[in-house]
């Protein structure tokens, strides 16, 4: 027999690009997924509060406008994010036909599992920026290179031997969400311009670029409708490699600056949503169930096709800040930061050239594998930020700025969507800094700790199902995979180098 259902085999993808769409965000916003921090040493020193006092290079991120300010100068800086998450899966015990088993209370019976713990690798996040007037009195221009501010996590494939569960070589409880993003490799480029018509008004836009390539690694269950089975037994589990790119997402920004009197200035700037849309490479390891066993070792079960299309949208960003001078050396800057999340609603996958299908399956024959819509219930985030820098001359030409910041961010993402894929909390980030400098250079360097609280997600109300893609009918029951306490800690440490001349 051989039928062409749109089923979703490779709908693992669904998953994937949950991980790829706050792997872009980095690059693009400030309170979303894997813990993402302000850019720049010196303006996260400050707490990020660097929208109306935005006045060197760093200003490409923050302000446009800013770089009216900034004259010809040169800008390289890099922060290390220390990130750390421990995992604890809760989910809803079932039985062996996969239904839900009830406690004495008639209430779901919950299974604790064995913690898992992410790794990252030491990597620094750059940023290379440089501005100069190209001798126009009124203008000046920038370029900027920098890479995504985010981690690339890695989750363990397995569990040790001593399991306290008992099992030996037990498959990792968080492999449904993510295994690994090794081998993503991001960079953002852009081109700006200033202007300023007067001592009182500065302008300032952008067109930049994220680019790259985008590799993510998860498990996805391969149990499908036409017979019973365990859907989190690991035989019928499928390992499965999206590798999307190249992309080339553009977007673009624009800042305003006014100084009505000397001591003041107040400053708005907002960045277009990013529209992606990039082709993608989907390879998967089919599980080892004997269902997916062909009788005819010259026409085994298989996958047919790789090539597909990722398409989503991420957060259009508006920021807005009041910096009072009140001596020379002193700024004290308050902003606010609003990330329209809620348009990050769904991602789609579809099949492009001649499409991808799973061929010869025992008993059923072709699938072809159709759009795929996964919805992500992404909200509105916001953060407001206090910071303070001085400017401190001292003998011989030399200079010291030391610097304080605080800020709270929300969640772009409710608890019941939260998984290791899309980690992000609530955030209360103490920042501190300090600039060294003589003539025309100076040296910056910051520290920054956040705390963020422990999410827990109730097995019951946790929302983000196993793919699970041979389930068609939408009222088919979901195991859904995100439940438990998710435990994070972060530090930040960053090192620049600004000369102007």
């Amino acid at each position: 027999m051989r039928s062409k259902t749109k089923l979703s085999f490779v709908g693992v993808a669904g998953s994937t690009l949950a991980a790829l769409a706050v792997a872009l965000a980095p690059g693009h916003a400030e309170a979303s997924g894997f813990f993402l921090t302000e850019r720049g040493v010196r303006s996260f020193g400050r707490g990020g509060a660097f929208v109306a006092g935005a006045d060197d290079a760093h200003s490409v991120w923050f302000n446009p406008a800013g770089l009216a300010h900034a004259g010809r100068s040169f800008l390289i800086d890099a922060s290390y994010i220390g990130f750390s998450a421990t995992y604890t899966r809760r989910a809803v015990r079932t039985d062996g036909m996969g239904m839900p088993v009830l406690d004495a209370m008639g209430n779901p019976a919950i299974a604790e599992y064995s913690p898992v713990r992410s790794s990252t690798a030491p990597l620094a996040i750059p940023t290379l920026a440089v501005t100069h007037n190209f001798g126009l009195q009124k203008w000046n221009f920038a370029f900027s290179l920098f890479a995504p501010n985010a981690v690339i996590p890695t989750y363990p494939d397995s569990l040790a031997p001593n399991d306290p569960n008992g099992r030996f070589n037990a498959p990792a409880p968080q492999r449904y969400s993510l295994y690994s993003l090794n081998g993503s490799l991001l960079a953002m480029a852009g081109l700006y311009a200033s202007f300023k018509p007067s001592e009182i008004l500065s302008v300032g836009a952008g067109i930049l670029a994220l680019t790259g390539t985008f590799v993510s690694r998860i498990a996805l269950t391969g149990c499908p409708a036409t017979i019973t089975c365990q859907p989190e037994n690991p035989e019928w589990d499928a390992e499965a490699q999206i590798e999307a790119g190249p992309i080339f997402a553009p977007t673009a920004a624009l800042g305003v600056q006014i100084a009505p009197i000397p001591m003041l200035r107040i400053g708005i700037s907002g960045q277009l949503p990013m529209w992606v849309d990039a082709p993608a490479k989907l390879r998967v390891r089919l599980p080892s169930h004997p269902f997916y066993t062909n009788s005819d070792p010259n026409n085994p079960t298989r996958t047919e096709g790789d090539s597909a299309a990722v398409s989503f949208v991420l957060a259009p960003i508006v920021r807005a800040g009041v910096e009072l001078r009140p001596t020379q050396t002193d700024r004290i800057e308050a902003a606010f930061t609003w990330e329209a999340w809620d348009v990050h609603d769904a991602i789609n996958l579809r099949p492009t050239g001649s499409g991808i299908r799973i061929v010869n399956v025992r008993g059923v024959g072709t699938y072809e594998i159709g759009p795929q819509t996964i919805v992500r219930g992404w909200q509105s985030a916001f953060s407001a930020r206090l910071g303070y820098e001085r400017f401190q001359p001292l003998p011989n030409g030399w200079k010291i700025v030391p610097r304080a910041g605080f800020s709270f961010d929300t969640s772009a993402s409710p608890d019941a969507y939260t998984s290791v894929m899309t980690l992000d909390s609530m955030k209360v980030i103490g920042t501190a800094g300090l600039g060294v400098g003589r003539g025309g250079w100076r040296v910056d360097a910051s520290f920054a700790y956040a705390y963020m609280p422990s999410i827990n997600v109730d097995p019951v109300a946790a929302r983000i199902p196993q793919v699970a893609p041979f389930r068609q009918s939408p009222r088919a029951s979901r195991d859904y995979v995100n439940g438990g306490r998710y435990d994070m800690s972060t530090f930040v440490l960053g090192l620049g180098f600004n000369y102007s001349w």
